[in-house]
């Protein structure tokens, strides 16, 4: 995961976004983000304008990679 970045990731949930409820997380190779706001989760992401930040859009795909995934290093592609 050397090419893993800080980063700021925000929600859209029911066709908004929620500044409060933006969380840290790492941008993982391709496009997905691993957070640990509730857990230990990895969601796909787009960037935005700012490219410190990603939107997790849990309106048109709220799959967590990490549930039910097997070993975690294959869930954040790191194999």
């Amino acid at each position: 995961m050397k090419n893993a970045k800080k980063i700021t990731v925000t929600y859209l949930f029911e066709g908004k976004i929620y500044p409060t409820e933006n969380t840290p997380g790492l941008l993982l190779s391709g496009d997905k983000v691993f957070v640990t706001d509730e857990g230990l989760s990895v969601y796909k992401a787009t960037p935005t304008s700012d490219p410190n930040v990603y939107c997790v859009n849990l309106d048109d795909n709220s799959h967590d990679y990490l549930k039910n995934s097997g070993p975690v290093m294959y869930a954040i592609g790191a194999c």
